[in-house]
């Protein structure tokens, strides 16, 4: 079956093709492959329990309820969670009218407003002397603890309920999967199936939820069969879970075709869209959506909104784009909203200049962990790095992101030593170590070149079992080629089993091949590459594209030239620097100028290799002229820079 629908951005009719088990839930589901097989192996929506325990429950009676709320999964300020409102009426309930009970109401929800633990507590204490069970008020201490932070609390409260219903089920599911338990919450989801409760609206969003955090898409889709099957897709919080399921792992299809047939949107809505939109590098499509959603809907931009927008305008290096949304923003009130100026630092840090990102800094009434961490990754990208290291020593607080930050803005200035220092004050302090702090000090000891310390990284990493991860096998693979072990590079390359291997790996091998000396190999894997039809990243692109101008590929460099306009990569410095390089080694110097002029951005390296080129040719005033455009930039020259710039001063002399 294919569903038809208008790409909001385009206009144009298209047909998307869902997964049979979607539209019919009765036919035979696909296979569809899992990023987490070993949580999730055999689920289906099927009735039967799970092996949950299910202790003996203590009380006696439940009471009708009416639904909680609970947050979108897409946007978690969509639905504000409530305390279950207490109904008007209860047959045969003693509690009806009953001022006490009341009051438990009342006190929940000022545990919660000032973060009171001990008054729920107390609450939970006198609840339990009461003589009969009232689910609706359980499912109120539930709510509370789980607001508080108390998910195991919740959960003892959970399992004393003789009979819980749906409410009871829905937030426990949403506070396990909002709390790195998703896995309990599936199995709580199909334990409340087995049970013959049938999930609402809520539970859709809270197992949503759970599918999000896994990237569970096999899972998603089963769910996404229920919710049709049950008459759940009009609601608007389970359309959107199930877009910014979709957006997660990258199936923008399926978001595109939900968002059509959605009968009513609200601005989470348009917010997962655009996201998806931006996710998937069509910037201009998640621009052409902000205006849409004005025109057709009259929503007024949030946050979110504008966050993203700034993340398109920094992804396209839109100067005017970006500080038009910051202007908007002002006009609209959200100048000093926390997540819009973070946004708006990560723009400037990448568009701007070190003066736009300080001011805007200073500006900023509030300030959290991510903004001071932003501010070391701008001071880092402008190569301040005693600033980045003093706005570090200030932080009120750090966590690993802070660590990491400084640690990859050390490798990202050439600063190897430095790294591993830091690394090792990590791992005294006890900071949790990720893949990204791995990959940065894996670089630090590339940068140095030195074999015994590559070998002391390698066995750290493969004791703390970290081996098995692409990103640090491909820095692996870098740091052998740097430090000139190819022969080990090529053993672990090689030996990699084919269905464990990614482009990233074969990135690093390309890299490591056209850094040893060795174009022929580079060439030929490149090719390689592309025959086993997989993602070729913008640096493969650029490395490739320097062995074209070493060994005067012209033909195979003007391909990959095309590659990189179809792909989307031409915004890429390196990229760009790469083909200019290919084509003036390759004997076309008008080609290189032209590919110089279309770059949206150049950096030193841009005009060196257009100065190079310029002196390759005998053409030493247009050298020099390269060099006064270099000080009208505001550039600062390195040493290539002058070398060149000698070099073009001693042939104008020569020729005069």
């Amino acid at each position: 079956m294919a569903a038809i629908f208008h790409h909001p951005t385009t206009g144009a009719a298209a047909t998307t093709t869902f997964p049979q088990s979607i539209l019919s839930p009765h036919l035979p589901f696909p296979h569809y492959p899992s990023k987490s097989p070993q949580v999730i192996s055999s689920i289906s929506l099927s009735k039967t329990p799970l092996s949950l325990p299910k202790p003996k429950r203590q009380l006696i009676s439940s009471s009708t309820t009416s639904p909680t709320q609970f947050p979108s999964a897409s946007n978690p300020q969509t639905l504000q969670p409530l305390f279950p409102q207490k109904p008007n009426t209860h047959s045969n309930s003693s509690i009806n009218n009953d001022p006490p009970t009341i009051d438990y109401f009342n006190l929940l929800r000022l545990s919660v407003r000032y973060g009171d633990i001990e008054l729920a507590m107390s609450v939970h204490a006198s609840i339990l002397k009461l003589e009969e069970e009232d689910t609706h008020l359980s499912n109120a201490l539930i709510v509370a603890y789980l607001k508080l932070g108390l998910v195991t609390h919740a959960h003892k409260v959970f399992l004393g309920l003789s009979c819980p219903n749906v409410v009871s089920y829905s937030a426990m599911i949403s506070g396990f999967a909002k709390s790195n338990r998703e896995v309990l919450a599936v199995q709580l989801f199909f334990e409340m199936r087995g049970s013959g409760i049938e999930p609402n609206e809520f539970s859709f969003v809270a197992i949503l939820t759970a599918c999000i955090r896994l990237s569970e898409l096999k899972l998603g889709f089963q769910v996404h069969s229920l919710a049709m099957k049950m008459g759940h897709l009009e609601c608007t919080f389970v359309s959107n879970a199930l877009m910014g399921l979709y957006s997660k792992c990258g199936c923008l299809d399926f978001v595109v075709s939900l968002f059509d047939e959605m009968p009513q949107r609200d601005i989470a809505s348009w917010n997962t869209l655009i996201v998806g939109v931006v996710k998937d590098l069509d910037y201009d499509g998640g621009f052409d959506l902000f205006r849409n959603m004005q025109r057709i809907d009259g929503f007024r931009v949030d946050q979110f909104t504008l966050s993203t927008l700034l993340v398109a305008s920094t992804g396209c290096l839109a100067w005017m784009g970006g500080r038009e949304i910051h202007a908007h923003a002002q006009r609209i009130g959200l100048e000093s909203n926390l997540s819009v100026n973070n946004a708006l630092i990560g723009f400037y840090t990448k568009c701007g200049n070190v003066r736009d990102v300080v001011a805007l800094f200073e500006r900023m009434p509030l300030k959290d962990i991510i903004t001071w961490t932003e501010m070391i990754t701008a001071y880092m990208e402008f190569g301040l790095i005693g600033m980045a290291v003093e706005t570090f020593d200030r932080m009120p607080e750090r966590n690993c992101v802070s660590y990491n930050a400084l640690l990859a803005g050390y490798c990202q200035n050439g600063k190897g030593s430095r790294a591993l220092v830091l690394f090792c004050k990590m791992v005294e302090g006890g900071v949790e170590l990720t893949d990204f702090t791995l990959t940065s000090v894996i670089n630090a000891c590339g940068l140095l070149m030195e074999v015994k310390i590559s070998e002391q990284i390698h066995g750290f990493v493969v004791k703390f079992g970290f081996g098995s991860n692409d990103c640090i096998e491909a820095a692996l693979l870098d740091m052998y080629t740097r430090c000139g072990r190819m022969a080990d590079a090529e053993e672990m390359f090689y030996h990699c089993p084919a269905n464990q291997s990614s482009s990233i790996t074969w990135t690093s091998m390309i890299c490591g091949y056209a850094r040893n000396g060795q174009p022929d190999e580079a060439i030929s894997l490149f090719c390689l590459m592309r025959v086993e039809d997989m993602v070729v990243d913008e640096v493969a692109m650029a490395a490739a594209l320097g062995v074209c101008g070493t060994l005067g590929f012209r033909a195979i460099g003007e391909q990959i030239h095309c590659l990189a306009l179809k792909s989307g990569f031409m915004c890429d410095v390196g990229v760009g620097n790469g083909i200019i390089s290919m084509y003036y080694k390759c004997g076309n110097m008008e080609d290189a100028v032209k590919a110089f002029s279309l770059m949206s951005k150049h950096d030193i390296v841009s005009w060196n290799s257009l100065m190079a080129g310029y002196l390759l040719y005998r053409q030493g005033d247009e050298a020099l002229d390269v060099r006064s455009k270099i000080e009208k930039a505001g550039l600062n020259p390195d040493a290539v820079t002058f070398l060149l710039v000698i070099s073009a001063s001693r042939h104008k002399l020569k020729f005069s």
